[in-house]
């Protein structure tokens, strides 16, 4: 899956901003994380299993130019950088420091938890 691909299932499932919760975004921490854990990326030299992992702080507010959120990851080297992101204007990053590959699990959970959302959507409905 790309970015381009992630960001088309969200606009397809007619999901906005207004939908975005902090349990919703709780819940799309824990989908990306279950995939990082599956997947055994950032596995240091000499040691089973990949370190790859969400980080717990979720930043949310609304901003000048409505809701914005970020949720970031960690591995061995690095602490802080960009998972998913909700920026004002609509835009959603995905890990933009990242390759092909490390952004695997990023989408993968992102589409996973769109699914869920539009899911309960339509028990509701």
């Amino acid at each position: 899956m790309t970015r381009d691909e992630a960001r088309a299932v969200w606009a397809a499932s007619g999901l906005t901003y207004a939908d975005l919760t902090l349990g919703n975004l709780q819940s799309l921490r824990d989908l990306i994380n279950a995939e990082m854990k599956q997947s055994d990326l950032f596995a240091p030299s000499g040691r089973t299993g990949g370190t790859y992992r969400m980080n717990a702080k979720i930043d949310a507010d609304i901003g000048v130019e409505g809701w914005w959120a970020a949720l970031t990851c960690r591995a061995y080297y690095f602490k802080n950088r960009e998972a998913v992101t909700f920026n004002g204007g609509g835009f959603i990053g995905f890990a933009g420091w990242s390759d092909e590959t490390n952004v695997q699990p990023i989408l993968a959970g992102f589409s996973n938890w769109v699914a869920s959302l539009t899911s309960q959507e339509r028990k509701a409905a």
